[in-house]
């Protein structure tokens, strides 16, 4: 079983964020604000800035069972493209019993309005003269569809920004997730925003004897221990980046970042709460541990 302890080789920047659940907490969302101020050098000289938001949601089953997101994040506010910025994922059993562990990565976007009237390659964001509802609360990615719809405004510093283009996954379907080595990210939205998976990560069963990996399946990425009491499982992302291939539309870009983590006990049940089919990679990875 892998331990992750802290030491002193983090950066000065770094900081912690983390909160632990009780059984009765059934979700109980995180949400950690950071604006990112950066320069854009494409279509001339022009600049951009982005709104990162990162919420974390647990979800655990079984008895005296507790787990929460732990995360090493450095935030910064000079975010250029092709710089990365880090952000070190893990999960942490905080409860009483061992625990399996799986993650889901769900990313958000909205993008504004350019204003290219010029033709010089400006590419300034457009800014309406007032507020157009229904208007953009960088918070809740829920109103972030609807004022892309409709030209709604995002206001920011006492100036009003016109919202275009929003993509917000669909939670209840269980399929819009991050997926991984997904061929067709390179023609979505998203394909400018690099996720650096470690190399702990399988896609199918690893050589014999490997311990303390993620073996991802099906927009799910869950970790090859029953990780214990106090323990931590090894990172599933380091850190995320701004391709320095991003075209200008991005400028302005608001873009949230959410893991989504569940913890089980090591009993059967929870091959039918995950969906788990029997003869399955992630079965015959947990076979040994679960009990009837």
């Amino acid at each position: 079983m892998s331990k992750r302890k802290k030491t002193g080789r983090l950066l000065k920047k770094k900081q912690k964020k983390k909160r632990s659940f009780s059984l009765n907490s059934n979700k109980l969302p995180i949400l950690l604000l950071v604006s990112f101020f950066s320069s854009l050098m494409v279509l001339g000289s022009t600049y951009a800035w982005f709104t990162s938001q990162d919420e974390k949601e647990n979800n655990f089953v079984g008895t005296r069972l507790a787990a929460e997101i732990d995360e090493d994040f450095e935030a910064n506010y000079q975010w250029q493209p092709g710089l990365k910025t880090q952000k070190v994922v893990r999960v942490k059993n905080t409860g009483n019993v061992p625990a399996l562990i799986r993650v889901a990565f769900y990313e958000y976007l909205l993008l504004f309005e350019i204003d290219v009237t010029d033709q010089t390659g400006n590419g300034n964001l457009k800014l309406s003269a007032s507020e157009i509802t229904p208007s953009v609360n960088s918070k809740n990615v829920a109103t972030w569809k609807p004022a892309a719809l409709a030209g709604g405004t995002y206001k920011y510093d006492e100036k009003y920004y016109i919202a275009k283009e929003a993509v917000v996954p669909d939670r209840s379907t269980g399929t819009e997730m991050f997926k991984f080595q997904d061929a067709g990210r390179g023609n979505g939205p998203f394909k400018w925003f690099d996720l650096d998976i470690p190399g702990h990560v399988y896609t199918s069963a690893p050589p014999a004897g490997t311990t303390d990996y993620w073996l991802y399946s099906d927009g799910y990425f869950y970790y090859s221990e029953l990780v214990d009491p106090g323990q931590s499982t090894q990172p599933v992302l380091n850190s995320i980046t701004l391709n320095a291939s991003a075209p200008n539309k991005y400028k302005g870009a608001l873009y949230q970042f959410n893991p989504v983590m569940d913890a089980h006990d090591a009993t059967e049940v929870i091959l039918d709460a995950w969906d788990l089919p029997q003869l399955g990679a992630v079965h015959e990875m947990y076979r040994d541990y679960l009990e009837k």
